[in-house]
């Protein structure tokens, strides 16, 4: 009993700083990510023209509402549907799927928290650069006016593109992840895996 104790207090032990060295690991990642992409938008939006700032914001918008998608499909998703798939031999991707799926509450919180956060951050601080334009090309019209609709419309964008993705997310999460678990298959070298011992297989 004693020795089975002083296991279990041990594995609670890694565990909590498996847990503490996540949250600190989480930390460096953001702090890293949201200085690159703040950045590479200051520098796209030195002397950029109107066209270029708002494709940069639009753009901040659709990764944060897709990454946004992929955090909330991972929380919802169940890993049974890609074990069926897995006995059906239907592969490709459903490993990656099922990793996402166990890791689903890092994967969400890196999704959501990190990446989409970072680019709802940044497409805000990318909308000063278009109100300065909208400024210099409509002096008659009150800076502080157009600051604020413009921050509105990118704040208002932001949220009906994740409330539309939430709805799309929660209805069609197994296929949302096992697509993700296609793409980044082809990056990890799974699919080739698979395609090797297919042909080995008689």
């Amino acid at each position: 009993m004693d020795s089975d104790n002083g296991v279990e207090i041990l594995s609670n032990k890694r565990s909590g700083l498996k847990d503490k060295l996540w949250y600190l690991e989480l930390f460096i990642v953001s702090l890293l990510l949201c200085f690159l992409f703040s950045i590479i938008s200051q520098l796209l939006l030195i002397n950029a023209n109107l066209a270029l700032a708002l494709f940069l914001v639009l753009l901040l918008i659709f990764v944060s509402v897709v990454f946004d998608i992929i955090g909330v499909a991972v929380a919802a998703s169940n890993i049974k549907p890609f074990l069926e798939m897995k006995n059906n031999k239907n592969t490709r991707g459903v490993e990656m799927a099922m990793r996402l799926v166990k890791n689903a509450d890092r994967v969400s919180s890196i999704c959501t928290d990190v990446v989409g956060d970072i680019c709802s951050i940044v497409s805000g601080a990318s909308g000063v650069a278009i109100s300065i334009i909208l400024i210099s090309e409509l002096p008659s019209v009150s800076g502080a006016f157009l600051s604020t609709f413009v921050s509105s419309i990118i704040a208002a964008l932001t949220v009906l593109g994740k409330a539309l993705g939430k709805n799309f997310a929660l209805t069609s999460s197994t296929k949302i992840i096992h697509f993700v678990g296609k793409c980044l298959s082809i990056f990890s070298g799974n699919s080739k895996k698979a395609k090797v011992k297919r042909r080995k297989k008689p």
